[in-house]
């Protein structure tokens, strides 16, 4: 049976519908946004049915959709075993006093940012970067007495710029193939967006810094913590060989879950050394059940009780009821109804790309999935580009502004769940994401004002052949965000 294609004013109701179970639910009644996920799958579908479409066609579309996050499902349940036995073999302990002793309150989330935004780039892994290094500065934070959603803030805003900025990422290199752009062209036009973006973030954090710490931090607090750090567990630069390892091997281009592989195995032999008497059965439970600290302090065992496999299974989930949800809106082609609603629009430069950072909002919103929100609007206004005379890397850059760069404060999105599951925090994070924040009102500052367009006559020869290893062929998202 022939299917109907999704009509504007069909697409609009259901979309209304949607907002409004996930508005309602999410932030009045503050339940966990899964159940509210599944009602407006179940909304989707019902609308599917209507046009048509074949229950099989509509599950079809929910395995494709599932099966964009299963590289981030396994790199989000790895990194979860990862962590249980990096308190256990006091790697997590070792960064932490190291950082308690170094970092100072008053520019911590500065530092925080920095810090991230290093190891973001030198991976090519926002997850990775915040999966490691990450969580070792969450850790200095509860020592110093610092917000955990601030820390988290800073923590993706530093992640988010290091990975938009390095030619290793996955979606860095698919914004550009989808744009048919030089990657290192795309990444230097990003800089006019982020580097401003990065600045005021850094600002806002050490401004942030000198206000709480007026009367100086909780010195006899940090000192308690030190000292139960030092009597609890090994303190030894040798516990840092396993993140090491993970870094280096990600600088050298090796796919985040066999680096993350090696590094777990390199944390399994070191803490045969750093934790004497401990057995294999001892490291499996940490793993699947995470580190329970009993030091007796509770600062202390408030902060290592973390990690393992059933930690991750929130965020994994939820990722899987979002995939799921996205797939199916996707396959009975409301997106594509929505986005091609508002191509009579596009007369004026200005209107192109704003037009392109609301639909990247749209998809990343309704749809929780940061390789559509890049890819739908990147194929759908190609064409409007080049008829307003833009350079297609203008296309690229407003992709990753109002695509991968708002992904993070989508709660139900990949690295939404991430980051209130391995963190611990609830959505408050978003507020202080500040770098997510601020870009796409760059983005738009510059679309009206014309400021750092590049026209299209300007630079005729605009496209770029893809290599077989460009993450974007195939649209296949084999690396960690």
């Amino acid at each position: 049976m022939e299917n109907n294609r999704a009509t504007l004013s069909g697409s609009l109701i259901v979309l209304v519908l949607i907002i409004a179970i996930l508005g309602i639910s999410i932030l009045y009644f503050g339940v966990a946004p899964h159940i509210p996920i599944v009602l407006a799958a179940i909304i989707v579908s019902f609308y599917g049915l209507k046009l048509k479409y074949t229950w099989k066609e509509l599950e079809e579309s929910m395995i494709k959709g599932i099966s964009y996050g299963i590289p981030a499902i396994l790199i989000l349940s790895l990194i979860g075993v990862l962590i249980g036995v990096w308190v256990l073999n006091s790697t997590v302990p070792t960064i932490t006093l190291y950082g308690l002793h170094v970092l100072s309150p008053t520019f911590f989330l500065a530092s925080a940012v920095l810090i991230t935004a290093v190891v973001a780039i030198m991976t090519g892994s926002s997850l990775s970067a915040m999966g490691t290094i990450g969580v070792s500065l969450m850790g200095v934070a509860l020592g110093m007495g610092i917000s955990p959603e601030m820390t988290a803030g800073a923590i993706v805003s530093g992640a988010i710029f290091g990975d938009k900025l390095s030619p290793l990422s996955d979606t860095t290199n698919l914004t550009a193939a989808t744009a048919k752009v030089d990657v290192f062209e795309h990444i230097r036009h990003m800089l006019w967006t982020t580097i401003p973006a990065l600045i005021i973030a850094l600002l806002i954090f050490s401004g942030i810094g000198l206000f709480i710490n007026q009367g100086g931090a909780d010195t006899a607090q940090v000192e308690e913590m030190i000292s139960t750090l030092q009597a609890e567990f090994m303190i030894s630069p040798i516990t840092l060989l396993s993140p090491l390892v993970i870094i280096g091997l990600a600088v050298k281009r090796v796919k985040p879950l066999p680096s993350l592989t090696m590094g777990l195995i390199v944390a399994v032999l070191t803490t045969f050394y750093t934790n004497p008497g401990v057995n294999l059965g001892d490291i499996m439970t940490a793993a699947h059940f995470g580190y329970e600290a009993q030091t007796g302090v509770e600062s202390i065992d408030s902060l290592l009780s973390l990690g393992g496999l059933e930690s991750m299974l929130f965020g994994v989930s939820l990722i899987i009821v979002a995939l799921g949800f996205g797939g199916v809106f996707q396959g009975v082609g409301i997106a594509h109804t929505l986005i091609d609603s508002i191509k009579g629009l596009l007369r004026k430069k200005g209107n192109v790309i704003s037009s392109t950072v609301v639909s990247c909002f749209g998809v990343n919103f309704v749809i929780g999935e940061q390789y559509l929100s890049i890819i739908l609007p990147g194929q759908m206004l190609e064409d409007s580009y080049r008829k307003a005379n833009l350079h297609p890397k203008n296309l690229s850059r407003t992709l990753e502004d109002a695509g991968s760069i708002l992904h993070p404060l989508i709660p139900w999105g990949i690295i939404g769940a991430f980051v209130m599951t391995t963190f611990d925090v609830g959505m408050g994070y978003i507020l202080f994401a500040f770098l997510c924040l601020v870009t796409p009102l760059i983005t738009l500052f510059y679309a009206y004002t014309g400021l750092t367009l590049t026209p299209l006559d300007d630079e005729p020869d605009a496209t770029v052949q893809v290599d077989d290893d460009d993450p974007g062929e195939g649209h296949s998202p084999s690396k960690a965000l």
